[in-house]
């Protein structure tokens, strides 16, 4: 953090001297000007002065040059390569971004959705966008990079996404401004809201950056969305944690959810009530998944699977939970290509937007959707199924489930989106961590028993 002003003066009172060279130095130069007998030094001062004029003039065009900073309403135009260059060295803005966003935009379809996607970089972002892109949907993902997990990951993402003709803008959820653009330039059918703050520990540590993505991002592009003509289907990722401290099995919709065990967990049910006002408000057509432990390739290092099997790699201790009665932790792990096809009928059976300029015309489709696998495991079972793929034994280290927010099980009712999604996972556990090791043996350069690399 820049120090401030105030850090330039010393602390005791009364000591401050105020610092008036300036002042000085402009009489030395009047006094010299006026009493110059020589033409010579005369014109070096002329030109002088007529050289710091130039560099005051050059600065002040920088400094208000039109960059993305500025209204989004704003109209700018941009008749020189200066100005082009300008915008253009910016996160975002300028000519050749808004052609990149227009291309990534465009449907092979005629009956095809066009879709943001927030959280364009992310896990579950990526395969979505991949899957929309295979079918022939226009769409543009968006992402802050953040590095609440190694941002080269994400980035590797991108790549993977540029090569299917996917463009990533590089910008935050909480930018109004940039939202404000990407509406203005492209009329979105749907929204698939993914980016978030994820993880239920890290919130002991940063609190503060789930109220900010999870809550106030959240409204920010609900805000876009609501105000956009025509306005476009809305489908966002919950959470099964809204579950909390349920003691109910399986998980279903119409359960409680009033009893969050993290703050995670009360972000997201925080959100699945202003979803709920923005429906009712101004119209706009609403779908909450509720994601149940979803894992695969190109995951996301901060969850059990991926830091497990990096730690049975490296020979390092793998701390696994267990409840105070030395009951087993589990959880419904769901493979990532079955909650993408959840996804992606969610985005088909949305159902119409019914505001205008922000205002509601009619009732707007309202609906809360389980994807899960409907087969939870234990923990330790997750373990021996990477020790039989990656043939190594872990080092286990079993120690009580200390009070992080994290819950003992989960378990999804899935009949609701069978009923209305025809949702149907098909991937076992057994199989699904098979997929995730070949992919992290070969993005990681492991080695297979062979002495080749090992490849997916």
């Amino acid at each position: 953090m820049p120090p401030s002003s105030q850090d330039n003066f010393p602390s005791t009172p009364g000591k401050v001297k105020i610092d008036r060279t300036h002042h000085g130095l402009f009489r030395q130069f009047t006094r010299l000007v006026t009493s110059c007998s020589s033409p010579c030094i005369f014109w070096f001062l002329f030109f002088f002065v007529f050289a710091m004029l130039f560099v005051l003039t050059k600065e002040a065009f920088l400094h208000f040059s039109p960059t993305h900073n500025g209204p989004a309403n704003n109209p700018v135009n941009v008749p020189t390569k200066r100005q082009a260059l300008l915008i253009q060295s910016s996160s975002w803005g300028g000519p050749l971004w808004e052609k990149q966003v227009r291309k990534s935009c465009h449907r092979k379809r005629s009956d095809g959705l066009i879709v943001l996607v927030t959280g364009g970089a992310g896990f579950i972002g990526t395969h979505v966008s991949l899957a929309l892109k295979k079918r022939g949907d226009g769409l543009v993902g968006l992402d802050n990079f953040n590095d609440y997990y190694d941002p080269s990951l994400k980035r590797a993402r991108e790549t993977l996404l540029n090569k299917h003709g996917v463009f990533v803008v590089d910008g935050d959820i909480n930018d109004a401004h940039l939202l404000a653009k990407l509406f203005e330039l492209v009329p979105f059918t749907h929204v698939m809201h993914l980016a978030a703050q994820a993880g239920v520990r890290y919130a002991i540590e940063n609190p503060s950056s789930y109220v900010r993505s999870n809550v106030a991002g959240l409204v920010a592009l609900l805000e876009a969305a609501k105000s956009a003509n025509p306005q476009p289907a809305f489908v966002w990722a919950s959470s099964s944690s809204v579950y909390g401290l349920n003691v109910k099995v399986p998980f279903s919709e119409s359960d409680r959810t009033d009893q969050p065990a993290s703050l995670y967990a009360a972000t997201k049910k925080a959100g699945e009530e202003i979803t709920h006002v923005y429906n009712h408000i101004y119209g706009l057509s609403i779908t909450g998944l509720r994601f149940f432990t979803v894992y695969g390739p190109w995951g996301r290092p901060d969850m059990a699977y991926f830091f497990f099997t990096r730690n049975i790699l490296q020979g390092k201790e793998v701390v696994v939970y267990q409840r105070k009665d030395r009951q087993q932790l589990s959880r419904d792990f769901t493979y990532i290509d079955d909650v993408v096809r959840g996804c992606i009928a969610a985005l088909d059976k949305a159902g119409k937007s019914t505001g205008s300029g922000g205002k509601k015309k009619g009732k707007a489709n309202y609906k809360i959707y389980n994807l899960g696998n409907t087969s939870p495991l234990g923990v330790p079972t997750l373990v021996n199924i990477l020790e039989r793929h990656l043939r190594v034994k872990a080092r286990r280290n079993v120690v009580e489930m200390p009070a992080n927010g994290d819950v003992p099980f989960t378990h999804a009712n899935i009949t609701l989106a069978s009923l209305e999604l025809g949702y149907r996972p098909t991937t076992d556990l057994q199989t699904g961590l098979k997929k995730f090791v070949n992919w992290y043996l070969d993005y990681y350069g492991y080695k297979s028993k062979s002495g080749g690399k090992n490849k997916q």
